[in-house]
């Protein structure tokens, strides 16, 4: 009888060393896959940190690029003004031309008229006049008759240099309004200058908007493969707590008490101020935009459908908030990229896919409950780069 108690308590003491040394590994290995999943967390915080610089860099240039745009429309008016301005003045000078040539035909008929009566004096001499002056028939007529050649002298010597003067004053303005003409040219050069300089502006920055949108886009790329590594690390985490939770009844009942629950008893994270008070429209475009961003419309409403179906059913929380923060249900809720966008706001195309879900829009039916990224072994409905299941 003593050596079969005494048998099996050596085969219990065996047993006891067993399960002690394989909860220890198991224990060892839960500590590495939370030292992973820390690292991950790490990792994808340093991504999402670098996301939101980048968008508030994008930002800042897009504000620039209105700027430069609004000045090189300016620019552009000033142009278009000056253009009218010349324009305008070429015409003025066509007119002071005309003028001009018209009124050296005045005095030059002018001067051909004096040329022919000067040259009339000068071929008859004074006897023509002193002939017409004796001819008078009285003294009356004398007077009138010197009075008269007198006057078209004067009227010659007067009309011509009236006729001088306005070829004169045609000629300045004629200057002036080439002058005029000139400094306008040499502004529209100057505009035309500035244009050039602000449209590179405009271009450079255009340019710099597509590069932070370019390497944004390859952020948010890494940040997916990040969160489906933080959700296969999250998996893998869980599969080793389920097993010590069987090795272990304490440390179940320990895990247990760290987690709050709804009213329906289910195990829930804590959900933050920001959350909390966050509409459904906000709440779902925000995990839409995590998990399907760069899906078609389709695969966006596939993802908000997983979520409704989820509050409609018995077997999970029975509002948005609670259902996205059961744990380890929603992995970008977990690395901290959920609150993220959902503290920017969702993109106008997640935001519309939320809406049309909660108009009641549908592509997979009420029973489908999760999904993963396509991975060759989990079979659903298959939509974009997620399997639905």
């Amino acid at each position: 009888m003593l050596k079969k108690i005494t048998a099996t308590v050596i085969i219990l003491s065996i047993i006891m060393s067993a399960f002690q040394v394989h909860a220890s590994s198991t224990s060892k290995k839960i500590q590495e896959a939370e030292g992973q999943i820390e690292q991950t967390k790490e990792e994808l915080e340093q991504v999402n940190d670098d996301i939101e610089d980048m968008e508030i860099s994008k930002i800042e240039l897009e504000a620039s690029k209105q700027q430069f745009e609004e000045e090189l429309n300016e620019i552009l008016q000033n142009i278009e003004r000056l253009n009218s301005e010349i324009e305008q003045k070429q015409q003025e000078i066509e007119i002071t031309e005309e003028n001009l040539e018209k009124a050296k035909v005045k005095e030059e008929e002018q001067y051909d008229s004096m040329k022919v009566r000067i040259k009339y004096m000068y071929e008859n001499g004074e006897d023509g006049y002193m002939d017409l002056l004796l001819a008078a028939e009285d003294v009356n007529d004398f007077l009138n008759k010197a009075e008269y050649v007198s006057k078209i002298t004067e009227y010659d010597r007067n009309m011509l240099n009236q006729f001088v003067a306005t070829r004169e004053e045609i000629e300045k303005q004629e200057i002036a309004l080439k002058l005029q003409k000139e400094e306008l040219e040499r502004a529209k050069s100057e505009s035309q200058a500035q244009q050039e300089i602000m449209a590179e502006k405009v271009a450079d920055v255009k340019q710099s908007i597509s590069e932070y949108a370019s390497r944004i886009s390859e952020a948010e790329q890494r940040a997916l493969e990040f969160e489906e590594k933080l959700r296969q690390q999250e998996e893998s985490l869980e599969s080793l707590e389920r097993k010590k939770r069987e090795e272990e009844e304490a440390q179940r009942r320990a895990a247990a008490s760290n987690v709050t629950t709804n009213t329906s008893g289910i195990p829930l994270g804590s959900p933050p101020a920001t959350v909390t008070s966050a509409s459904d429209v906000q709440l779902l475009a925000a995990i839409i935009e995590c998990e399907a961003g760069g899906e078609s419309y389709e695969g966006k409403i596939a993802v908000g459908n997983v979520v409704m179906n989820r509050v409609a059913s018995n077997r999970y929380p029975n509002n948005i908030a609670d259902v996205l923060y059961q744990r380890s249900q929603f992995t970008p809720v977990t690395s901290g990229r959920f609150v993220l966008v959902l503290s920017r706001g969702a993109n106008g195309a997640c935001t519309q896919a939320a809406q049309d879900v909660l108009s009641g829009k549908r592509v997979v039916n009420t029973e489908i409950y999760h999904f993963c990224r396509v991975n060759g072994y989990t079979t659903g409905i298959t939509i974009g780069n997620h399997v639905f299941y």
